[in-house]
């Protein structure tokens, strides 16, 4: 009798189908593509696959792949709770482009505020 470990194992995550169907993904986007290159379900402990967290699998592959060292139990699985944000992001840009408003620029350094002998608009 050959073993089914292995398709079990694989039937316990939503098919490619299905993920990209639930988060929406427009065909040819940067988040279909995203969705397509995290597959790798073996990262994942297999009791993620029933877990209540509401995160799909293809994001917490692509968070363990540029995360490897961090600690993945407690009862957020040990993902970061912004990552509930970042995903609704990532279904509202497809892009995973960040509109103007949304980009963030950081503050100018004192030097460049301030004109010669300390004076602002100088």
């Amino acid at each position: 009798m050959p073993d089914k470990t292995p398709r079990e194992a694989r039937s316990a995550w939503p098919s490619l189908e299905a993920q990209l169907a639930d988060a929406g993904a427009i065909h040819g986007s940067a988040l279909e593509q995203l969705i397509k290159g995290s597959q790798d379900f073996h990262m994942l402990r297999p009791e993620e696959a029933h877990d209540n967290l509401p995160l799909p699998p293809w994001l917490r592959v692509h968070w363990r792949k540029h995360h490897p060292d961090a600690d993945y139990s407690g009862p957020s699985g040990g993902y970061p709770l912004v990552l509930h944000e970042l995903h609704g992001w990532m279904l509202r840009h497809q892009d995973l482009v960040p509109d103007a408003a949304e980009q963030v620029v950081p503050d100018e350094a004192p030097s460049k505020q301030r004109g010669r002998g300390g004076r602002r608009g100088h």
